[in-house]
């Protein structure tokens, strides 16, 4: 997968050039989205974003179902499944699966809940509902017509830059933003320092990305291939990790056995720390983790309100 050009995050004549064509995809997924969507016999909470990836959605699922848990649900997760083997519809097993088989995120995922793989997402709830779960959450899918969601959950974050607010490929917008947000059942909005102008106070739940983790080494070499890796390395520096170098991999990247060599050998040059996000940790052999330190955050939000939010909606 590309990386994230950087005239998605500003305004730019590139992006203006290119937005006859995001007006061109846009009309294609509000179209998509008109599509009859078959319902499942169980409620379905949708965690999505409006942009292209790196807006904080897979924290807020493993949130969500502990908090689900907590109250006597049974959830179960859907995903596609971003750089697998392309199941039709398969439960993670962290005993036989691997980041090769069904993707890096599956993996984190299948720890805090069943979850399950496949492109199908009705396909998929018709094998958790009969698994035992009592609830679904799709890990994306917000743009995803194949199942009808009871709950739109829409994560964004303050972090980064929304100064360009065009559709793919002019901009990181994956639908029309207005149209978008008129979608939404919740807005998660993490790491604002003030409410946006856009977001619906009533719809509205307001958090803040931490770690209770602290640098334990002087130095540390930062890498990361997910949607938006700056707002890692931020992460890190307001943290006061002293990160001496940064290196920024696509999304879902998948790190050859040279890439890896050559990350081992910079930190062993330089003395430093290897540090990554959990998401890309999963993706290395297990001789190869002990070297590496993932960065563990979780989401200080009010999960009670989340989730009375959704199911009063329901």
């Amino acid at each position: 997968m590309m990386k994230a050009p950087k005239f998605w995050y500003k305004k730019s004549i590139l992006s203006l050039l290119l937005s006859p064509f995001g007006w061109i995809y846009g009309v294609m997924v509000w179209c998509r989205l008109k599509k009859s969507q078959p319902k499942l016999g169980v409620p379905v909470l949708c965690v999505g974003n409006l942009t292209l990836g790196g807006s904080g959605k897979t924290p807020v699922v493993i949130g969500l179902v502990q908090a689900l848990k907590q109250q006597g649900h049974v959830p179960h997760i859907l995903t596609r499944g971003y750089g697998g083997k392309g199941w039709q519809s398969v439960q993670v097993d962290l005993k036989k699966h691997t980041a090769d088989d069904v993707g890096d995120e599956p993996i984190l995922l299948a720890s805090y809940a069943p979850t399950w793989v496949g492109g199908n997402r009705y396909a998929s709830g018709q094998r958790a509902i009969k698994a035992g779960a009592t609830i679904l959450v799709m890990d994306d899918g917000l743009q995803n017509p194949s199942l009808y969601q009871d709950i739109k959950i829409g994560v964004f974050d303050g972090s980064i830059p929304m100064n360009n607010i065009c559709t793919f490929p002019a901009g990181p917008l994956r639908e029309n933003f207005s149209k978008g947000l008129k979608r939404l059942d919740i807005m998660v909005l993490l790491n604002f320092e003030e409410q946006p102008i856009w977001a619906d106070s009533d719809r509205c739940v307001i958090g803040q990305t931490v770690t209770d983790q602290q640098p334990e080494f002087s130095s540390y070499i930062a890498f990361a291939g997910i949607g938006y890796p700056d707002k890692f390395f931020n992460f890190l520096d307001k943290m006061r990790f002293n990160v001496i170098e940064r290196l920024s991999f696509p999304d879902h990247h998948v790190y050859t056995c040279q890439e890896i060599e050559v990350l081992l050998e910079k930190a062993k040059i330089q003395q430093a720390q290897l540090i990554t996000t959990e998401k890309d940790l999963v993706k290395f052999p297990k001789n190869v983790k002990k070297n590496i330190q993932p960065l563990k955050i979780r989401l200080e939000l009010d999960w009670t309100e989340i989730v009375n939010k959704a199911l009063k909606k329901n």
